[in-house]
């Protein structure tokens, strides 16, 4: 197995993985989303809330705010509080939380949670568990996704090869001794437009079936390289079950 870095912008990160076939991809995909345990907001107490915003409202936002977590420390079932304590007039943002853990904080610092009028209070407890999305969507470290890596396979000279270039909505392709390839191979989105352009059947859109585009955008609570780190940790243990239920 061979491992690239593409790209990382935006909080996206584009990996290049060969070596592997679909289903390793999905297991790892699948893991992602399903069996890495991170903090999320679970139980909160209200203990005062004078704003116009109705307690369960309040308390969805919360639930979806991404906590960075220390895997380290933490493991599933694990809880840590943290409060939420001010008054207005102020609008009040997911930076205002506070852990009784100062290696936890909420990841997305610049959330607005509500806006608070002159004498107007919130005083929050909140619990953190760790758990996994299995669960809960809100327990997911990251979106996740893969693709084939595209490839051109020329059968022949394209008569029209100019119009097949013009024809591709991500700009990826360009013509080299009359034949057409991939300027950039990780910007096609296999949508064959260029082979339904081509006139003559010259060209065909086909993928490497042991290379893939891993993207994955964090959430916060976890870096990349502790993501897919902890999903080949929980893989490899399935794998040991699994050998163990067998025998």
């Amino acid at each position: 197995m061979n491992i690239k870095k593409i790209s990382e912008k935006d909080g996206v990160t584009k990996l290049l993985v060969k070596g592997v076939d679909s289903t390793f991809m999905n297991s790892i995909r699948r893991t992602v989303m399903m069996d890495i345990p991170v903090l999320a907001i679970e139980d909160i107490s209200v203990y005062d809330n004078s704003s116009v915003m109705f307690d369960e409202y309040l308390a969805h936002r919360l639930g979806m705010l991404p906590v960075k977590t220390d895997l380290k420390t933490y493991s599933k079932g694990d809880k840590v509080k943290l409060v939420l304590e001010k008054e207005g007039p102020c609008t009040v943002y997911s930076r205002d939380i506070k852990c009784t853990d100062p290696k936890i904080e909420i990841a997305a610092k610049k959330v607005p949670l509500l806006k608070l009028r002159k004498d107007q209070k919130i005083k929050l407890e909140m619990t953190a568990v760790m758990d996994s999305g299995s669960e809960h969507v809100k327990w997911q470290p990251a979106i996740i996704s893969y693709n084939n890596l595209p490839i051109i396979v020329n059968r022949k000279d394209c008569t029209n090869a100019d119009e097949c270039v013009e024809s591709c909505p991500t700009n990826v392709l360009e013509v080299k001794a009359k034949k057409i390839v991939l300027k950039d191979p990780f910007g096609c989105i296999l949508c064959r437009q260029c082979e339904d352009t081509c006139k003559d059947g010259a060209i065909v859109v086909d993928y490497d079936p042991n290379s893939f585009v891993l993207t994955i955008e964090p959430t916060g609570t976890l870096t990349v390289k502790e993501i897919l780190n902890r999903a080949a940790d929980v893989l490899k243990e399935k794998s040991k079950e699994f050998k163990s239920a067998l025998k």
